[in-house]
This record gives C-alpha cells, structure tokens and sequence, in this order.
C-alpha cells in the first residue's frame, strides 16, 4: 500500500500508520527498496551542481553525449564515465534535469526525475525506522535546495529479490526491460547489467510508430533516425511511459542486438 507523508521546512509528520503489504511497519526493511513521489521540485540545477561540490560529491554535467566530471571540486579529466558514476555520492546534470545518489551508514538513496516531477528512492541495507530515516534525509535534501517549503510523498515498495518486476501501467505499449529499467534502485547500473544504453539520464528507445501515425511532436527532439515505421530516441528515462502511451505509438522497446555469429 501506499503511505502518504507531508515534510514542511520544520517538520515532518506521518499521517496514520505505515502499511506494507497489509502490515503495520515503522521500518524500512533491507529487503526491499522504495519509492517516494516528491511532485514538482523547484532546484535550480547549474546552482546545485556547484554547490554539492563542497560536499565532496562527483559531479557529471552532460552537454549532448560528452561528459564533464568533477570530483569534488577538483577537475577529474582523467576519470572515466563509469568509474565516476561508481562513486559513493554522485550528481549527475543532463540538460534540465539532475540525478543525486549518495550511500550512507544503513541505506544509499536516489534523487531523480519521474514522470510527475522527481521522486526519492531509498534502499536501505539494514532495517531503518521510517521517521527517523525520512527525517533527517529530507531534511539534508532540503539545504541542498532539493526541496521546497512543502512537499507532498507516496512511497511504493518493491521487493529486491524480484527478477520479474512490477508490470508495466495500462495503457503503456512498453517493453517490460524499460519499464523495470524506470523503476529501479539505480538507473544506471541497472541499465549496465542489462545491456541498455544510457547517455547521462537518456537511454537509447525504438518506438514503433502505427500505421497512419507520426512521432508525436514532443518527442521529436529525441529522434535522430526515423522512418515511417519506426524512429529511435535518445530520450529521458522519466518520458519513457508517457512515449509508450501516445495513442500513435505501437511499442517501445530496446533496438535490437545484432546475433554473435
């Protein structure tokens, strides 16, 4: 079930009791991990991504596909993608959108963009009081200028042992490896360990256009090969079922591998 917690700058409170899988729970458990709905979150990202250098994050900014990676405030030209991206507290800044992982004492956390604004993923390695946990995070995100005055939190459960994942929502013509891929620990090793291909926070899609049908004009920008059948995007993570559920679009899926003879 879902929790539904309000953070104001001074407080938090959680409203009721805490359900999970139809028990009361006050914990987050280790074996799984959650997702929080954050809405809109009003972060000026050039200033964020300056800022949290003090705080000894690595810092990715993309400009198209090339990357510039800060370690601290130190220039690492030196350092590659990947290892940046292993990094125990990393930002990564792609055109308007941000992406802020950081691992602490008893769980890592993930701040990241969703189709309705961004959303919070906590992945706890011990059993950790929900309050307390909530409490004290939101609030460190809250002077990295994460958050606003009042923001409003869902939080979903899902299990880690699960190979099968959640299915994808109605309506959403979307292969189940992307949809898995959206709602992950960690986007980036998830795309990784699943031979998906992701520059910055863009993973490359085929979307299978319908007869009579166009590539809706939102997504154009995304498109660097079309035909009349078929165009592939390097498109957002968090636009990936919003593309899979336009009336004019069959399927979204990964571009095919070619065989190993």
């Amino acid at each position: 079930m879902r929790t539904r917690v309000l953070l104001s700058v001074l407080w938090l409170v959680l409203l009721g009791a805490l359900m999970l899988n139809g028990q009361t729970t006050s914990d987050f458990l280790s074996t799984h991990y959650y997702i929080l709905s954050m809405g809109e979150v009003a972060a000026d990202v050039g200033t964020l991504g300056e800022s949290i250098k003090d705080e000894g994050f690595t810092v990715l900014t993309y400009d198209g596909e090339d990357a510039t990676v800060y370690r601290g405030t130190e220039l690492a030209s030196d350092v590659s993608v990947q290892d940046a991206l292993a990094d125990d507290a990393v930002l990564v800044v792609d055109a308007d959108r941000f992406y802020l992982r950081a691992s602490e004492t008893a769980f890592t956390y993930v701040v990241r963009p969703a189709s309705d604004g961004y959303e919070l993923v906590i992945s706890p390695s011990e059993d950790i009081a929900i309050q307390d946990t909530l409490a004290s995070l939101l609030m460190s995100l809250q002077e990295f200028g994460v958050l606003g005055e009042s923001v409003d939190l869902e939080y979903t459960a899902y299990a880690k042992n699960d190979l099968k994942g959640p299915a994808s929502p109605a309506g959403a013509s979307i292969d189940s490896l992307l949809y898995r891929l959206m709602v992950s620990e960690d986007w980036h090793a998830f795309a990784a360990s699943n031979s998906l291909s992701m520059i910055g926070l863009r993973v490359d899609v085929v979307a299978e256009i319908l007869p009579n049908g166009v590539l809706p004009e939102a997504f154009l920008p995304f498109a660097f090969e079309q035909t009349d059948q078929l165009a592939e995007l390097l498109i957002p993570v968090d636009l990936l079922v919003t593309l899979a559920s336009s009336e004019s679009i069959g399927y979204v899926r990964p571009p095919y591998q070619p065989a190993v003879p």
